[in-house]
């Protein structure tokens, strides 16, 4: 059993769990990082441990951070990739809000996301 950094998790109960989140099968998630399906059951069972470039070929696929994945920022959650500095500090302050508060918000940016998409279809572009 591989237990890192004395968690209570081992790597193949997260990998499991990242995978299941997602509703990928094992062989999904093998096609997107490049090994077969044995070698993902192996990980979740915690038989084997995978290759650094495989570890970083899970991180990618599960776009969470290899901390996360190795259980060193328990609190981590799945990385953003939002180059706009001013939008990603309002999303942060958005989290802080009660939930009542964040579902009225994404209300909001539904209807804008909505309105865009019809606006894109429209337009011939998406």
């Amino acid at each position: 059993m591989v237990t890192i950094m004395g968690d209570k998790q081992t790597f193949g109960q997260r990998i499991r769990e990242l995978r299941q989140r997602r509703e990928w099968s094992q062989q999904e998630l093998a096609e997107k990082v490049g090994v077969r399906q044995k070698q993902i059951s192996a990980y979740e069972r915690d038989i084997n441990v995978p290759s650094g470039e495989i570890f970083i070929a899970l991180a990618d696929a599960f776009e969470v951070s290899l901390d996360y994945l190795a259980q060193r920022a328990e609190d981590q959650g799945p990385r953003a990739n939002i180059g706009d500095l001013d939008l990603l500090e309002r999303l942060q302050e958005i989290d802080k809000l009660s939930e009542a508060d964040k579902e009225l918000v994404k209300g909001v940016l539904d209807t804008f996301i909505v309105k865009s998409r019809f606006q894109r279809l429209a337009a011939g572009t998406g």
